[in-house]
């Protein structure tokens, strides 16, 4: 299977578990990058706990999901180095990279800005090499 029809492939499956935004970037030469975006609320956490809450792990789940079936895709590609980042993620900020596979602009909130989806949403990524 060519890179090309992977790609195409994960972004076809991507749509069962509600991916809003999805992009493909290549960093340092020769590392792919699928980034996802899922719909989540960016209202503020503590006005609605139980609301806001219930939804990022509604999403947090969706995004897991997405990713342990595109990393096994990925594997029977033949890539051997993959690694995901999920909506959790503590290691690495997924935003530069959300910008440069178009997902929006930087906001003067230091959130992406997209104009349809504005700030409500969560970004999960995929990296294979």
């Amino acid at each position: 299977m060519t890179d090309e029809a992977l790609i195409k492939k994960i972004y076809e499956i991507s749509e069962n578990f509600d991916v809003i935004l999805k992009g493909h970037i290549v960093i340092n030469k020769d590392v792919n990058v699928i980034l996802f975006a899922h719909r989540c609320s960016s209202e503020l956490f503590y006005r609605h706990f139980w609301k806001v809450s219930r939804e990022v792990f509604h999403v947090n789940s969706l995004a897991k999901r997405n990713l342990r079936l595109t990393k096994h895709m990925v594997k029977k590609a033949g890539y051997k180095k993959i690694w995901t980042k999920g909506v959790f993620s503590f290691y690495g900020d997924l935003r530069p990279l959300a910008v440069k596979a178009k997902f929006g602009e930087w906001g003067d909130n230091g959130l992406i800005y997209n104009e349809k989806y504005k700030n409500d949403f969560l970004i999960s990524a995929i990296f294979f090499k």
